[in-house]
């Protein structure tokens, strides 16, 4: 008889389901601020937590028995996204716990050995749910999730470690959340941007002190040399950004990329000519939406590179992807700027008639738009000296014109004295000497805000002179209408030989003295004792018996009272 073949075991069945998505510190950022970790009450957070994983445990049935607890394992497989939630709630709850019982130790008047060893514990347990969410998000998630959710486990890693005062290992989780962070803020969306370089500044004071208790010098550009001698051989562009070159390391995003120049490119010249039309501002539009595509090609790249790969050039590539991305964005919104300013000269003042062709609101909406351009420049990395004072006179330049349209407004809501007070202030802040800028720091924008500069102070004087002469036509209105109503007045009264002048002058008036009566503290009053009547020995004996027979009825009372009771409680 033939031996039958060994029966292989069954591995671990591969997930049918399309990756899950999950952005693991957004998730957490939002569930902190909203349930108590706002105010520091970290029992609050703890208490919802554990109502959380309740709620959980119920929609998803993951019970664990009925009376007695028997544990169930954690699922391999799943269709719902919702078992994600478990292994992160309950490394929430482990951590709120033990920051709850460190702060509790830290408050207390003496140093609680055990509250300490339970607070440790507690950070150990996070771990380890942080580790099991790791595991489940490798298995079920994209990339993204997988290395957010090990930024997560890392920095609680590195929490413990730290509270253990393993100087050394904490210090390494820590760089490791840290570098994770960045390279995931590069390929994050304005907001979720925005939460991991938050998380960088809360990790900035815990590596300080590993630093210091390890006797190291403080070096922020370290992880910078391992991503260069770690960097992959990309592809060379011949484009650079900030004095650094751009290399390009996949074949497909370069392309986008090039095919996006290209377009900005044909832009320029219509860009810099004084004449647009709106097929110009369609192409703007148009060129948007490839950036756009561009970016997110990017970012993916990014992320399946992983933070290990070569970081450092899509760094750079990202940067001037961006960069080249909103310089066009202000083009556009200098187009339309300039348009409208072109209408604003056509106009006299700022009429019910006028507003139908020039609404000033438009222009200040404008003028957000570039504010809001010039600033997300500024957050771009490699930013030099030359730089931040081009976009300092830029921003300069459209706070003003943004004034000026404030002011044009309040003339058209019928303020001209307020609309006079902001031009006021405008002209003298045009007046000032400008500081000297570099055209090189940005080559395409640098025109077109001079050319928009140079216009500034003659429009201001412009509309300062309108709104002064508007103010003494209505003055002069007003004293007519006053001189009209006082000749009136003085009409209808009776003619008087002579009118007494007003104010009357200052004269002397009498006063009433003031007395002070110096001999009345030192009378001494008299003794009347012997006048007011004695009482009597009989009546104050009766008084003092009366009192004392009252207390003894209420003694009695008492008494009487407590037997009663004893009584009852005595039988059985």
């Amino acid at each position: 008889m033939a031996e039958e073949p060994p029966v292989e075991a069954e591995g671990p069945t591969e997930p049918t389901h399309e990756p899950f998505s999950l952005n693991v510190l957004s998730t957490v950022q939002a569930h902190r601020s909203l349930n108590g970790l706002r105010h520091n009450d970290h029992l609050r957070y703890k208490q919802y937590c554990t109502r959380k994983l309740r709620r959980l445990y119920v929609l998803l049935r993951f019970k664990h028995g009925k009376g007695r607890y028997k544990q169930v394992a954690f699922p391999d497989n799943f269709q719902d996204s919702r078992w994600l939630y478990i292994p992160l709630v309950q490394a929430e709850r482990a951590w709120a716990f033990g920051v709850q019982l460190k702060a509790d130790n830290a408050a207390a008047a003496a140093d609680n050995p055990r509250w300490r060893h339970r607070s440790v514990q507690r950070f150990a347990k996070a771990v380890i749910f942080a580790h099991q969410l790791e595991a489940v998000c490798k298995a079920h998630c994209d990339q993204r999730t997988q290395l957010d959710a090990e930024a997560y486990a890392a920095f609680l890693e590195g929490n413990h470690c730290l509270e253990k005062e393993m100087w050394s290992e904490a210090k390494t989780k820590l760089l490791r959340c840290k570098k994770l962070c960045e390279h995931l803020s590069l390929a994050a969306d304005q907001a979720d941007g925005l939460l991991y370089r938050n998380q960088i500044q809360e990790l900035t004071p815990m590596l300080r002190e590993c630093r210091y208790n390890l006797g190291e010098v403080e070096d922020d550009d370290e992880n910078k040399s391992k991503a260069a001698t770690g960097a992959k051989v990309s592809q060379a562009t011949g484009l650079s950004y900030r004095g650094q070159t751009v290399s390009i390391a996949s074949e497909k995003v370069k392309s986008k990329v090039m095919k996006c120049l290209d377009m900005a490119k044909s832009l320029q010249a219509s860009a810099d000519s004084d004449e647009t039309t709106g097929s110009v501002i369609e192409q703007y539009g148009q060129l948007s939406v490839e950036f756009g595509d561009a970016l997110k090609e990017i970012h993916s790249e990014m992320i399946a590179a992983g933070a290990d790969g070569a970081t450092a050039d899509w760094r750079i590539t990202e940067a001037f992807t961006r960069e080249v991305s909103v310089c066009t964005n202000v083009e556009r919104n200098l187009i339309l700027l300039r348009n409208h300013l072109a209408t604003m000269d056509e106009i006299e003042a700022t009429t019910s008639e006028t507003r139908r062709q020039f609404r000033p609101e438009e222009g200040m909406r404008f003028c957000d738009l570039l504010k809001e351009d010039l600033a997300s420049l500024s957050e771009l990395p490699e930013a030099s000296t030359d730089i931040e004072e081009a976009l300092s006179f830029y921003t300069k330049a459209v706070l003003n014109y943004r004034c000026l349209y404030l002011s044009l407004c309040h003339m058209s809501m019928g303020k001209p004295l307020e609309a006079a007070a902001l031009l006021d202030m405008l002209s003298s802040r045009v007046d000032e000497e400008q500081a000297d800028v570099d055209p090189k720091a940005f080559e395409r924008l640098h025109g077109n805000f001079e050319r928009i500069q140079q216009r500034l102070p003659s429009r201001v004087a412009q509309w300062r002179c309108r709104v002064l002469v508007q103010l003494a036509k209505e003055s002069a209105k007003t004293s007519s209408k006053v001189a009209e109503a006082a000749s009136a007045v003085i009409a209808s009264k009776p003619t008087q030989d002579g009118l007494a002048a007003f104010p009357p002058g200052f004269r002397d008036i009498p006063c009433k003295p003031l007395l002070f009566d110096l001999a009345f503290p030192a009378i001494e009053p008299p003794d009347i004792d012997e006048i007011l009547p004695k009482a009597k020995e009989g009546q104050k004996g009766r008084a003092v018996a009366a009192v004392a027979g009252a207390l003894g009825r209420v003694a009695g009372g008492v008494g009487g009272l407590g037997s009663k009771l004893g009584g009852l409680w005595g039988r059985k």
